[in-house]
């Protein structure tokens, strides 16, 4: 079996909230293109933007972090005339990370006066590094393997 991926998605933390609590990841607003990316066994951590998709309620936090669990992508309802796909995971008990502490230290970020734009996808791969940078300041660095 091959190393797992190590990804992050962008998602307003009350989205990815409902995912913890309800234990499935869920991409780029329920594309089945991006559920597909990732496989059972990868690592993920959720930055959220903000509290409430399209509003200014800045949060700018890594809000969650887990792995993909075995199972294909399944189809779920979203709201009366809208679907999405997710698949199953197993979030840890981790806290919020600060992205402003984390940002010198991460290699992806190489202009940081426009960080921003790093975050502008819902779902991109990063390095184990800058995966083990994030479950450190989450508190969960010693479940990830």
């Amino acid at each position: 079996m091959s190393a797992p991926t190590h990804w992050i998605g962008v998602a307003a933390r009350g989205h990815v909230m409902v995912g913890v609590a309800e234990g499935f990841v869920m991409f780029a607003h329920g594309k089945h293109s991006a559920v597909r990316q990732v496989q059972p066994g990868d690592w993920f951590a959720y930055y959220s933007p903000t509290q409430t998709l399209g509003k200014a309620d800045a949060v700018r936090r890594f809000t969650a972090i887990g792995q993909v669990l075995d199972g294909e992508p399944v189809q779920m309802q979203m709201g009366v005339d809208d679907t999405g796909w997710r698949r199953s995971a197993r979030f840890l008990d981790a806290q919020e990370a600060d992205i402003y502490l984390l940002l010198p230290q991460l290699s992806f970020v190489t202009n940081p006066s426009h960080w921003g734009m790093y975050f502008r996808k819902s779902l991109f791969r990063v390095e184990a590094g800058d995966f083990a940078l994030i479950a450190e300041a989450m508190g969960v660095a010693n479940q990830i393997h």
